[in-house]
């Protein structure tokens, strides 16, 4: 069995990452922690969040994209994520099962590989697969995950990982960990929904 897991919000937690950006980009912003991740799991964008409650016009949106985009996988940012604590003994656990990969949507793969490494995480893979702003996960993970079949099963806290899944048969978890909460994630309608990669099943029953 193969099981493929998104990185931000499913394998590390990127939360304070993203707000401390946004706080920074967005100088005229008081959202607190809390207040931020409440918008972005009722699934209101950046975009979104500008222009209704900042006043951002097209042209300052458009300004903080780019600058968000030259920024959020920088050093000094990533700097700010965490792994979850106890995800290495349950990677452990699964890893005598089954053949474990990650397909992250992030731009640059070596920051992604040294972050794993530094997560003590990066030996349980045997792949990870980045798009790097050129690849879907679906080509990436058709190409590069040996015998994919509808046992398999891909982790993550987006609807995309929940569509990717389905594009390409294979079951699907959503995790309540990252950028949606449960209704948002319920309307995708994944096989399983479960509040973090702790808590997959450490067994052939997954």
């Amino acid at each position: 069995m193969n099981i493929i897991f998104d990185l931000d919000g499913t394998l590390i937690d990127s939360k304070l990452r993203l707000y401390r950006l946004f706080q920074s980009l967005a100088h005229s912003s008081s959202f607190s922690f809390d207040e931020y991740w409440a918008f972005k799991q009722s699934k209101i964008s950046n975009e979104t969040l500008l222009s209704s409650k900042l006043g951002y016009n097209q042209s300052q949106i458009a300004e903080f994209q780019c600058q968000w985009m030259a920024l959020i996988e920088s050093p000094l940012y990533l700097s700010l994520d965490r792994s979850f604590e106890g995800i290495e003994t349950v990677l452990a656990g699964l890893r005598q099962i089954s053949t474990l990969y990650v397909c992250t949507a992030r731009q640059f793969r070596q920051p992604a590989l040294d972050q794993l490494e530094k997560f003590s995480l990066l030996k349980y893979f045997k792949q990870v697969l980045v798009t790097q702003q050129k690849f879907s996960k679906e080509s990436l993970i058709e190409a590069n995950v040996i015998g994919l079949s509808s046992q398999d099963w891909i982790v993550g806290d987006t609807g995309k990982d929940v569509q990717v899944g389905k594009f390409l048969n294979i079951k699907t978890c959503a995790v309540l960990s990252g950028f949606l909460g449960q209704k948002e994630l319920m309307s995708y309608g994944p096989d399983l929904i479960i509040e973090s990669t702790l808590d997959l099943p450490l067994s052939d029953a997954l």
